[in-house]
Order: structure tokens, then sequence, then C-alpha cells
């Protein structure tokens, strides 16, 4: 490792990379990142382990000579292009956590499926017993407090899951290696199934103390035979074993034996597999320890999309999982059949053309343990299509039906569990999540009156007397474009600890969240938002405070218009291109607001704000990455407050004729009709604007949404435009546009709640 303590994660937001950002911080690495795709969850984390995200870390100052990334950054990626150009040591995600654990006494959990429930089981059982260790978990724990990764100077111990599917597995040399199971998987890295054998035997013979597998899995008894290191087999007949004695909904009792002490426990998991797992991480926790508490997994608290329920209500339980391998997918199916009374209904997204080409018979015998399956298109994770490897391969069994139009899905489920009791399962590896959490939307939006209180009685009695908190709030008031529908929760916090109050009891209920400010740049679809609105209203967050050396401290609630006004009073210059943009300081932030050839972190000094996990930051300017509409820090965060500096002093007369000069070229040049501003990026060295115009674009309708006949990159509201209006005529300007000169326009505003890859 470089004596150098600067590290730039590539791919930070991924599962992978992004706990192991958080594990190196908290190793005292000067740790930053960057990610193509922004939104994850994965960022509230990094904010809170305070890791920003920076396109270019060498221009905010910092000097990594250290490169993380994940396997999905391919060569010819623009922040692979700037690591040549700046130089720099390049490790893949595996190759980088091999070496930070080189010295360590290492614990790996290996498989091709169930590493991370696993690996997440023995961090919360090890927790559960007061133990000190360090670890890098593979994706993210449901309680929002517990990180995905710790590092800890005083023990030698750390947990971590090691991927076998880009070869980085051979880089690790543990003290003790968890085998889950072993199946034929990673056809587009590995030339054969011996070839695979190979890498995990090869781990095995590595591994110095012990080899922990389950009992009777004839691949790992034959990869494990004539090992240096300790083998011991968990299960039935194994050196470990645990008889389950009764299971609930929720949990399972069970009788240890074995060289287990002899005792009987209740594990918060059910299903063969879940128990299997669970018994494999105390196994790990009584060689470590050498005891096993009464009560070992009472920090469990579950993995995000490993059976997630995202809706209950009597007769209908709705969930998601990650289950992306024949054999994990059967023992998930046969662990609701098992566990949960009614009808079956999965929603099966093939992932990889590769491994659908490898496992289409495998995936269908699999999904005919259901009562009924849909079967979506493969997400294809980058991969070109192959022959065989389409989802057409997997459906050829009459109980099995292809859904091209991912749209249809809600009607086709409607059909299939109607009159009856039913849980439905959404099954896969690649963004099917966000159709299974658009079905639950749908579904909660059936039955809101009835589900009204969630939050109401969250924060009962916690919040200050003058906060505003409302159920069903109209959206379409407080944005500049005027259309959309009602948010499920809408708040105006009158202090930080209102607001703490808010984000942890959001978290806790699995709720998603946004803060507005004027709601510009913003399109709010017409069913609404499924998740809480947070508002900062000038009445508590307008204070603006003149300070030493041309600074003013300004409220995020502070609308930037009446900024310009104090500073134009006070001789101060540098705002006044602030004047006719429509939104707050907060907002104005978060999306690096600009005009006239100046953008508002121009200006910055610091910002204080809230972060997602409710703990309250200040950073100087250099640690934000101010982009193009955008500053990926403030992702989910509160600004509280920031500090902006002017550019020099001038009379204020001077000041104000420049504001109008500002404000008479908009009158001009942009409609004064409801709009969300200028709707899509401008391409490097294009204007979006002038392109629509070029296309014939302006004055075109859909509905009462209308090009502006005045400036063609704004979508106007005439009246009673509905948010599909918008949408639609987004569509087709993207449409005629790259008719006409070859570009796909990339939208500027923000899509509340949803993707517009998946809306466009």
């Amino acid at each position: 490792m470089s004596a150098d303590r600067s590290i730039w994660m590539l791919g930070a937001c991924g599962m992978g990379v992004g706990p192991l950002a958080i594990y190196l911080k908290e190793e005292g690495f000067e740790v930053s990142g960057w990610d193509d795709s922004t939104g994850s969850p994965m960022e509230n984390h990094l904010a809170n382990a305070e890791i920003p995200l920076l396109r270019d870390p060498w221009a905010a100052g910092r000097k990594p000579t250290l490169i993380g990334r994940s396997s999905a950054v391919k060569p010819g990626h623009p922040a692979l292009d700037l690591v040549e150009k700046q130089g720099g040591r390049l490790l893949r995600r595996g190759e980088l956590l091999a070496e930070r654990v080189a010295n360590k006494r290492f614990v790996a959990i290996c498989g091709s499926h169930g590493k991370t429930t696993t690996c997440g089981l023995l961090v919360s059982a090890l927790a559960s017993a007061g133990i000190d260790f360090g670890y890098v978990l593979g994706g993210l724990f449901r309680d929002p407090h517990f990180p995905p990764a710790h590092a800890t100077k005083e023990s030698p111990w750390v947990v971590a899951e090691v991927d076998e599917s880009d070869g980085t597995i051979s880089h690790f040399s543990p003290d003790i290696t968890v085998a889950v199971n072993l199946d034929w998987d990673h056809p587009d890295y590995y030339k054969d199934e011996a070839a695979l054998e190979a890498v995990f035997r090869a781990l095995f013979e590595r591994t110095k103390t012990a080899v922990v597998i389950p009992r009777g899995n004839e691949r790992l008894e034959r990869l494990t035979k004539g090992l240096r290191a300790r083998v011991i087999r968990v299960g039935e007949q194994g050196d470990y074993t645990a008889q389950c004695l009764r299971t609930t909904p929720r949990s399972s009792l069970l009788n240890m034996g074995g060289l287990f002490p002899e005792i009987s426990v209740e594990v918060p998991v059910t299903g063969a597999f879940n128990r299997a797992n669970a018994v494999m991480a105390l196994t790990v926790v009584h060689l470590i320890t050498g005891t096993l508490i009464s009560d070992p997994l009472h920090r469990w608290c579950g993995i995000r999309r490993r059976q997630d329920i995202l809706f209950e209500r009597q007769g209908l339980l709705v969930f998601a999982d990650y289950a992306h391998h024949p054999t994990e997918i059967a023992a998930l199916l046969h662990w609701v059949k098992e566990t949960h009374a009614g009808h079956l209904v999965v929603v099966f997204q093939p992932h990889r053309h590769t491994r659908t080409r490898q496992y289409a018979a495998e995936f269908r015998q699999a999904l005919l343990v259901a009562d009924h399956a849909l079967v979506l298109p493969v997400y294809s994770a980058g991969e070109a299509a192959l022959e065989g490897g389409h989802a057409q391969s997997v459906v050829a069994d009459s109980r099995l039906k292809l859904v091209e139009n991912r749209n249809d899905l809600p009607a086709l489920l409607k059909a299939l569990v109607a009159g009856q009791d039913a849980v439905v399962a959404f099954v896969g590896a690649g963004d099917i999540e966000r159709d299974a959490e658009n079905y639950a939307l749908q579904l909660r939006r059936e039955g809101l009156p009835a589900l009204t209180q969630d939050l109401g009685e969250a924060v009962a009695g916690k919040l200050s007397v003058s906060t505003v908190l409302k159920a069903n709030e109209p959206l379409a008031r407080h944005t500049t474009l005027g259309v959309g529908g009602v948010a499920r929760w809408y708040a105006e916090p009158v202090s930080v600890a209102d607001i703490k109050t808010l984000l942890q009891a959001a978290g806790e209920l699995g709720l998603s969240y946004f803060v507005i400010g004027r709601g510009s740049n913003l399109w709010v679809p017409d069913e609404g938002y499924d998740g809480l609105i947070i508002h900062l209203a000038a009445e508590s967050w307008g204070s603006i405070k003149l300070e030493a050396d041309n600074r003013i401290r300004v409220g995020g609630g502070v609308r930037l218009k009446e900024l310009c006004g104090i500073a134009a009073r006070e001789g101060l210059q540098g705002f006044e291109f602030l004047e006719g943009i429509p939104g707050t300081i907060g907002g104005s932030l978060r999306m690096n607001a600009g005009a006239m050839d100046a953008w508002i972190f121009d200006l910055v000094e610091s910002i204080e704000w809230v972060t997602p996990m409710g703990v309250v930051r200040t950073a100087k300017r250099d640690c934000f990455d101010a982009l193009y509409r955008d500053c990926p820090q403030l992702h989910g965060a509160v600004v509280l407050s920031a500090v902006l500096k002017a550019t020099g002093r001038a009379e204020p007369e001077v000041i104000r004729q420049t504001m109008e000069t500002y404000s008479q070229k908009r009158r001009q040049s942009q409609p004064r009709d409801p709009s969300a501003g200028c709707v899509f990026r401008n391409p490097v060295s294009l204007h979006a604007g002038r392109m629509i115009d070029e296309s014939g674009l302006k004055g075109v309708q859909v509905g009462a949404a209308m090009v502006s006949p005045i400036h063609a990159n704004f979508i106007i509201n005439q009246g009673d435009a509905k948010a599909a209006d918008v949408l639609g005529l987004m569509r087709e300007v993207r449409r005629r546009v790259q008719l006409k000169h070859g570009q796909i326009l990339q939208p500027e505003i923000i899509a509340l709640g949803r993707e517009w890859k998946d809306l466009l």
C-alpha cells in the first residue's frame, strides 16, 4: 500500500465498492468516490461517512495515488481515462480488499448464492455477542443505522464476502473460509465448470485454519479433500448441528448439537435455506469465541433486497428478492411454500444473457414451484444479446408467461391474485426492484386511507408544535410547473431536531423522502409521491446574516430573489445572476443553480446540512463536486445554511442595474408561464433549445403542455396540464431531435420518485 493515504473509489454507490470505501475511511484513509448512477441508498451511508462523490478528485485538491474500481467499470470509461492521465495505481474491488485484510485474521464468505445474507448473519451474531471485529458487507442492512462496513484497530478479525465472478477471489488467503454452496455459474468469466472449481480449491488450499462447508454438498466435499486446514461440516450428522423444533412466520427455535453448547436458541429466520445460513454463521461465532449466547442473533435486522416485504395486508403479501441462480430461486420459492399459505405468483427477471442461456431449463424448473410465473426480458448487465440467452428460452411451458411490456404487470398481477390469498414474489438481480416498488405503491394507493397514520404515529409527540405535517398533500401547488399528484406525507419542520425526527422515522418505516425548495426543476408524476416531502419554509429557515469580509450566511429556506435584493442593498457583487431563478438556497445548492455563465457554487465558502442519517455536517467548498445541475454530496441532504462570499463591492445602484439587465434578458428569452425551467441538458458544445427549435417543435402541444414559442427548451403548463402531458411532450421532443440531429437529449429536471430511463 502506498504511503499516500488518498483513495478514489469508482462505482462507490454500488453494493461492492461502497462498503469497502466506508471501511477504508474508518481505517484512516482520505476517501472519495464516484459513480455514473446516483440515487442508490448507498449514497446515504457514504454521506454519513463523509465520503464525497467527486468526478475529478484532483480538481478538488486531493491527490489520490490509489484507485479502487468496481469490475463493472470497464476499460474506456471516462473515469479510467482520467486515472491514466493523472497517474495512480488501479485495483479492482477484490484486489484492494485482499490487500487490506492480508495481515488480518480474515473470515471469507464465499459461494454461488447466499453470501451476503450469511455474511450479514455472521456480522449480526458477532455484534450480538459483543465481539470487536471489522467487516465489509456486500449489501445493506435493512436498518439504515447499521452501516455496511466497519473497521477496528483493536481486533485482528475482519469478516467479508469474496466474489468469484471476476476472478479476484484468487487474491485472498483467509484464516477461516465459509463456503455456503457452490454451483456452476459465471460462464461469461470461466470457460467451464472445472475452471470455477479450481479457483475455489485454490482458495481452500490457501486457508490457514478452517474451511466451513454444509454437510452433504458433494462438490464441496470433493474440493476440500486433503486440505491442510481443518474441514468443518455443518448440518445433520455434521460437526455442528441444529434441529428445528418449531417455526413461526418470523422465527425458528433450534436445538443446537454437535460441537455447539447443548442449548436451544430462537433465531429470527425461517425456511431451511435461511436456517442453514444462520447455523453456518453461528458455527463461525463458536470457532472465534468458543461460546454461544442464548439470543445469538438479536442484532439481526435483515438485508435489503433479500426477502424484502414491500406490502402486506390480510390475504396478500408482496416481497422482493435478489435471487438470480436457479438453485437459489428454487430454495426461495420452496421457503415461500413452507412458510406462507396462499397462491404463489412469481415475477422473474433473468440476469445476464450468458447465465440465461446456460440455465434456461433450470430456471424454468425452479419457477414451476410457483402457481404462476411471469418472466420479464433479460437484464443484460452490459452483455451483448446471445442466441438462446433471451427470456423466451425460459418460457417454454404454458404455466410461464413472457411479459414483454412491463407496464402490463399490474393488470396481470391483479387478475392472478383476485379473490384469493396470495404471495407475489419479485425475483431477480437487475432492476426488477423498481417493478416491485411500483406494484407495492399502487397497492398502497388503493388502500391509502388505512395507511396514512404510519408516519404520523411514528412522530406523534416528538415534533415542535409549529411544525407542519400533512397527509395526502397536493404537490402541484408546491412546484413551478404546477403538475402532479399528492405526496403521501408533507412536512415543514421548524428545527434541526424536527428534521432529525422526520429522517429517523422515515428510515425506520422504509419511507423515501425528498427535499424541495420552491419546486422548480421538478416533475411530479400524476400518481404522486409515495413518500415524505420536506420543505424548509422561509419563516423558520429564512435568516440572512452579514458577516465580515463580504460574506453572507443564509438559511436553507432563503429565496434567491430576496438574497439578491439584500446583497444589492449592501453593495455586494456576484449575486446578480440569481435574481430570476425561482428557487431557495437549499434547492439551488442541490442543483448547482446557474445562469448568465455563473453558478451558485462560484460563491460558496461552506455549507451546513443534515445527512440522511440525521447527523449535522459542515464542510468547505472543496469537499463538494459541483457539476452541471447537480451536487452529488447533497443528494438526500437537508441544507440548513450556507456561507457565501461576494466577488467584490460596488454601489448599490450599479448592482441593481446589472440585475435589471439580466432580468430584461430573461423576460425577452424565457416564458413567464408556469414551467420547470430548461427541461433538457445541453449536450457538449451544443444547445438543446436550438436543436429543439430547429426540429420545428416550438408551439407543439400534448394536452395542455406546450413547447414554449419563446424558448424551445421550456415546456409550459397552459393551465390544466397533466404530468402525463409533459411526459408525452418530452418523449416527442426527444424523438424528433434524434431524427433531426442524431442527439438523444437527457432531462435536466428531476423526476420525483422515478428514473427518467424508465419513463422516456
